[in-house]
């Protein structure tokens, strides 16, 4: 047996961790020129056809400097299959889905490429996270 003795000492926690997932706006670290990063989960619905730049999510009130990081997770109509984004979904017979997202400076919207053979897709839901710097 040890002789050795330790400590577990309770710190509050500020909820700045970089395990935090939230549909609110959290903060969760610094980038390199020494602004803070955040991080928002935002949910959509994807659209009914093929399509290229449609518009996911319009955030202005996110005063997006910087995107950081972008990306998320859908599941299929069917239940069947989580996809991560970005993402292209390939089986032996082809292409079965694709998704490709971008933020638009300009417009200040979330923006996606949409390839959805089959309709396993059309009108899923959408878990987008982006990860910004703020100007």
């Amino acid at each position: 047996m040890s002789d050795k003795k330790y400590c577990i000492q309770l710190a509050e926690c500020d909820c700045n961790s970089k395990e935090v997932y939230s549909y609110d706006e959290i903060e969760i670290g610094t980038w390199v020129d020494g602004k803070p990063i955040y991080r928002k989960v935002i949910t959509g619905k994807l659209a009914e056809q093929n399509g290229i730049g449609l518009v996911f999510a319009k955030v202005p009130e996110l005063n997006i400097d910087r995107v950081i990081n972008l990306y998320g997770n859908m599941t299929d109509n069917h239940n069947e299959a989580q996809i991560t984004l970005q993402t292209s979904y390939n089986r032996p017979e082809g292409l079965f889905a694709a998704v490709n997202m971008a933020y638009d400076i300009q417009n200040s919207t979330i923006k996606y490429h949409f390839l959805n053979n089959e309709g396993y897709y059309s009108g899923c839901t959408a878990n987008v996270v982006i990860e910004y710097t703020k100007k």
